[in-house]
């Protein structure tokens, strides 16, 4: 990746970072306090400089330390970007330097898989590795609401919650076709986030409802879906071919993000998803 591209991905990052997230971020660095404005003014003119400070291994974990060492978790030091950004980075430095990362198996039971390389190169793309920390961001705050559609008979309400994949598919039938692809896509980072952080309670949650209902009120009517490995790039690929600004390859790599979260959510996220998240079903 380029400096230019590497400056596109850092000023994202930016955009999302807090003032107090900035200095948190710089104070991990070892940066002294009467330093702290320069250091700021510094990331702010090369933003590149951002996905830097991530990848090394000491200032990642001094973040983490934040929300899983001893004591009080400072939760309201950081936002929720900057702890994800923290673990996404420090799950990339762990996988460059291993043959093999573990698969969950049946309940805590882990499964080597040799396939470290494949899942490093996948973050390599510094695109990716902000895709899958505004994913877990996304996630932090759980919403809901009801929708009103008109009907002969009158107003129908319909309940949805952002972590119910039966409610959200059943929106689509009240949606405008413009707005279908936002739905498609909120369904598929769904599959992806309960696959990635919760995939036991997942299982048991997704396997209590009629899949071939959900397929076919998620427009999916042709599609051979029985898992979220299948739902959730096929959700991807609907949201790709009505909106041009969705990328299409995020289905191709499902899998490969749903490791990389696995791995993230073992080894740096155990300590914080029950407070910053609410566990599906």
């Amino acid at each position: 990746m380029t400096v230019d591209q590497r400056d596109h991905v850092g000023l994202k990052y930016l955009g999302r970072l807090s003032d107090a997230d900035l200095r948190t971020l710089v104070h991990a660095e070892s940066v002294s306090p009467d330093q702290t404005a320069d250091r700021i003014a510094v990331l702010r003119r090369s933003p590149g400089l951002v996905l830097d400070i991530l990848d090394r291994p000491d200032t990642s974990a001094a973040l983490l330390r934040l929300v899983s060492g001893p004591g009080p978790r400072q939760f309201t030091l950081i936002s929720p970007f900057l702890l994800f950004a923290a673990a996404i980075h420090r799950t990339a430095v762990d996988l460059s330097s291993r043959s093999y990362a573990p698969e969950r198996a049946i309940g805590r039971l882990r499964v080597p898989l040799f396939d470290a390389a494949i899942l490093s190169g996948y973050l390599d793309d510094a695109a990716n590795r902000l895709f899958l920390i505004e994913l877990l961001s996304g996630f932090a705050r759980t919403s809901a609401g009801v929708t009103l559609a008109a009907t002969p008979t009158g107003l129908r309400r319909r309940r949805w919650n952002s972590l119910d994949a039966v409610s959200l598919a059943r929106l689509l039938v009240d949606t405008d076709p413009a707005h279908r692809p936002e739905v498609w896509r909120r369904l598929a980072d769904l599959a992806l986030f309960m696959a990635g952080v919760f995939p036991d309670a997942a299982h048991a949650a997704f396997h209590r409802v009629d899949l071939t209902r959900l397929a076919r009120a998620g427009g999916l009517q042709s599609a051979r879906v029985d898992d979220l490995e299948s739902f959730g790039p096929a959700w991807y690929r609907l949201a790709a071919v009505h909106d041009p600004s969705e990328l299409p390859d995020t289905a191709d790599r499902f899998h490969q993000a749903r490791r990389v979260l696995n791995a993230a959510t073992d080894r740096y996220l155990f300590p914080v998803t029950a407070e910053w998240f609410a566990p599906p079903g």
